[in-house]
């Protein structure tokens, strides 16, 4: 039993000190007016208070979020999914296909945000370079209302390689003897995709959703590089908006009701997929009395 403990020390000091420890000085904060390295000021539910009745940029912030996460998490499913569905196929290339497809998503997120900057840029970005080809106007992706948000999610969703690659191996974990036998009763392509290949591969896209909406909830370094909320809040995500309290106002005490706010936030949507997974997840060995 001694010997159990003194492997995973390093684990439970680094969680200790790195996870546990910070969660419960920030509960302890929620309740004060700390600027940091200064004299913390008791204040009891008046951070709470404000946060109710007074907050008008946590609604944008939000509201922006859960825009952005739910069209990030749809599209890199159903593209995921499609393009997983076409490496699956028998054909010469496919595997350098499947490279190419990954790429991006291998990329550092800081790299990757600064090479779409570039192509976002409104007089020379290659992306306006382009519409000019067809005359059409050029667009301030990063500069006005309209298209801030649809910029980000586009580079979400152009690093789909990865939601790709799960879905690929989901697909290959589905037995071919399903498929044999419903195509000697007659089943076509769409009866099998939506018989057999969609129940099945049911697991693997609640383990998308799930992750895709708790990392996207949490968007953060391509927000603070190209726009820092702006243009009128319309990209103020969550982490932005938070950061700016704590880092920027240096308001440690609300920056610390945000974050648990927000911790409660995802934990509220992660129960809600795994209650509702119950209606539409299937899994192969399961037994299910109806």
């Amino acid at each position: 039993m001694a010997y159990g403990y003194f492997f995973i020390a390093p684990w439970i000091i680094g969680f200790v000190l790195f996870t546990l420890g910070p969660m419960l000085v920030s509960f302890g904060l929620m309740f004060t007016s700390y600027k940091g390295f200064r004299r913390i000021n008791w204040v009891g539910l008046e951070n709470i208070r404000e946060l109710v009745l007074h907050d008008y940029r946590l609604l944008d912030s939000l509201r922006v979020t859960a825009t952005y996460a739910f069209w990030v998490v749809a599209l890199t499913i159903l593209i995921g999914l499609a393009l997983a569905l076409y490496v699956n196929q028998k054909f010469p290339g496919r595997n350098l296909f499947r490279v190419i497809y990954f790429m991006p998503a291998a990329i550092s997120g800081v790299a990757l945000t600064f090479v779409w900057l570039a192509l976002y840029d409104k007089e020379f970005g290659m992306i306006n370079q382009f519409l000019r080809i067809f005359d059409l106007p050029r667009i301030g992706w990063l500069t006005t209302t309209q298209w801030a948000p649809w910029a980000f999610v586009i580079m979400a969703v152009y690093g789909v390689g990865y939601t790709m690659v799960i879905m690929l191996a989901g697909l290959q974990g589905i037995p071919e003897h399903l498929y044999d036998a419903a195509k000697i009763d007659g089943a076509g392509h769409l009866s099998l995709f939506r018989h057999i290949t969609i129940p099945l591969l049911s697991p693997t896209i609640f383990f998308l959703t799930v992750i895709g909406v708790i990392g996207s909830m949490q968007v953060f370094t391509s927000g603070y590089i190209l726009t820092q909320g702006g243009p009128a809040r319309s990209t103020l995500f969550f982490i932005i908006y938070l950061f700016d309290v704590a880092f920027q106002q240096r308001r440690l005490g609300y920056a610390s009701v945000l974050a648990w706010l927000f911790f409660i936030i995802i934990m509220l949507l992660t129960l809600v997929q795994f209650i509702g997974a119950r209606r539409w997840v299937y899994y192969e060995a399961e037994v299910r009395n109806e």
